[in-house]
């Protein structure tokens, strides 16, 4: 009797067990073939952590969520927008809720994570860092936008880009983050070498920050640089391009080297007699004669019965060696170049005018170092001076700067200044440099508000 009680326990225990396992199995598989609810249980846990953290649900990301959930679809972008101006008889908003929920759920499908308006503290950042370091979650793009993010935050959250693998932009616009959270920035960024976009709009940077982004463009895969907005001055942004333009000179002058090189061998191959008519042209030089006839003859058997006994074999080989029709195989993806070369620049309104520290004459320097980039360079595609008095002189060098690059047939180049000048000048700069189409971030359907920059 006693035999047969354990017996039944081991079997009750058994089942259990099975049926623990069934359950886990039934979870897994509603989450890889029903996205749904892996999206619906991303909202029940955060909407459970906003009550207990006594946080305001984000009103955008609930409904986003509900949608996804019901259309049976992941959701990749996550955007959690807080009020400009929250009512002062609600708590604020954190960003806590959602990266708990997503860390609970194991939600592993997130590719772009967007906070606007939502004040940001130290331990709020290192939180999206933590995240960032989990190494799991394919998060490709990162946007901090007007948050309040000071320089140790931002230093903090670069030490979180050499362990991410996915991470390729950055954007941090209308945070006063200063030359010092620059240097935190660049930093990390000078360790990763697959982070290609960074946006430091309206960030408080100065002179200073020039040369600290130069050193980090030269170190990474950075090419899209967007820095609208700060007091980088002619001082700064000569400091930044410097070591790009004389890069791009010394390709230039190697792609010269090669086409002369080219040219060249090309002129030696065309003055070169081919062998075959040497050998022709010696066969019809010699005087017929009865020996002569005959070992032709000959010849020409020999060389029948040679072409008669090789001929199938030739066919055959030919045949031996056709190939086979497979599947194209695909390209693999190069990973990014690393080096100081750009291929977006953005600097409206940096100051870059006669009233900075530099003097008078800085516009025209600044403006023959761009010269210099945009003749040569041939990845560069955009340039925005935009809301910057170069004056008439610093458009003149742009202008033959564009004037050379056509010359040179290299591509077209966006570019943008202001009309601070002569207007033959301006409308011949436009006449000869494509369009430059600015993507401003929409609140709601309104574009965001440029923020003054701080003296």
């Amino acid at each position: 009797m006693p035999g047969k009680k354990k017996g039944k326990g081991k079997k009750g225990k058994g089942k259990g067990k099975k049926g623990k396992k069934g359950k886990k199995k039934d979870k897994n598989s509603a989450l890889r073939g029903e996205p749904g609810a892996a999206v619906k249980s991303v909202l029940r846990v955060y909407d459970e952590n906003c009550a207990r953290t006594a946080s305001l649900p984000c009103v955008g990301l609930r409904r986003k969520l509900k949608a996804s959930y019901e259309d049976n679809i992941l959701l990749e972008k996550f955007l959690l927008e807080g009020y400009e101006d929250p009512p002062l008889d609600q708590p604020p908003m954190m960003v806590e809720p959602l990266l708990d929920a997503l860390r609970s759920e194991r939600y592993v499908f997130i590719k772009e994570l967007s906070v606007w308006d939502v004040p940001l503290k130290h331990e709020n950042v290192a939180s999206v860092a933590l995240l960032l370091e989990k190494q799991v979650y394919p998060v490709r793009q990162l946007e901090l936008l007007d948050c309040g993010i000071e320089s140790y935050p931002v230093t903090r959250l670069a030490r979180s880009f050499p362990a991410h693998p996915f991470l390729s932009t950055i954007i941090l616009d209308y945070n006063e983050i200063g030359d010092d959270g620059c240097h935190g920035l660049c930093a990390g960024l000078s360790k990763n070498v697959l982070i290609q976009t960074v946006s430091l709009n309206f960030c408080g940077l100065e002179v200073e920050s020039g040369r600290i982004l130069a050193e980090m463009v030269a170190n990474s895969a950075v090419c899209n640089l967007f820095l609208d907005g700060n007091d980088l001055e002619c001082e700064g942004v000569m400091e930044l391009i410097k070591m790009v333009a004389d890069t791009a000179e010394r390709e230039a002058f190697e792609r010269a080297e090669e086409v002369r090189m080219k040219a060249e061998l090309e002129a030696e191959k065309e003055l070169e007699v081919p062998t075959c008519l040497l050998l022709s042209a010696a066969k019809n030089s010699r005087v017929r004669t009865a020996i002569s006839t005959t070992s032709s003859k000959s010849e020409g058997e020999d060389e029948g019965d040679e072409k008669g006994e090789g001929g199938s074999k030739s066919k055959k080989g030919k045949k031996g060696k056709k190939k086979k029709k497979g599947k194209k195989k695909k390209k693999e993806v190069e990973p990014p170049k690393v080096g100081p070369w750009l291929k977006k620049l953005h600097l409206a309104e940096n100051g870059l005018d006669a009233f900075g520290k530099a003097g008078n004459y800085a516009p025209v320097i600044c403006m023959r170092l761009f010269r210099k980039l945009i003749t040569n360079s041939n990845c560069l595609e955009e340039l925005d001076l935009g809301d910057n008095h170069i004056g008439d002189l610093g458009g003149r060098e742009l202008l033959q700067a564009l004037l050379d690059r056509k010359e040179a047939k290299l591509p077209t180049l966006s570019l943008g200044v202001s009309p601070m000048m002569h207007q033959d000048t301006f409308t011949l700069l436009m006449k000869h440099s494509g369009s430059l189409k600015k993507k401003g971030k929409k609140k709601k359907g309104k574009g965001k508000g440029k923020k003054k920059k701080k003296k």
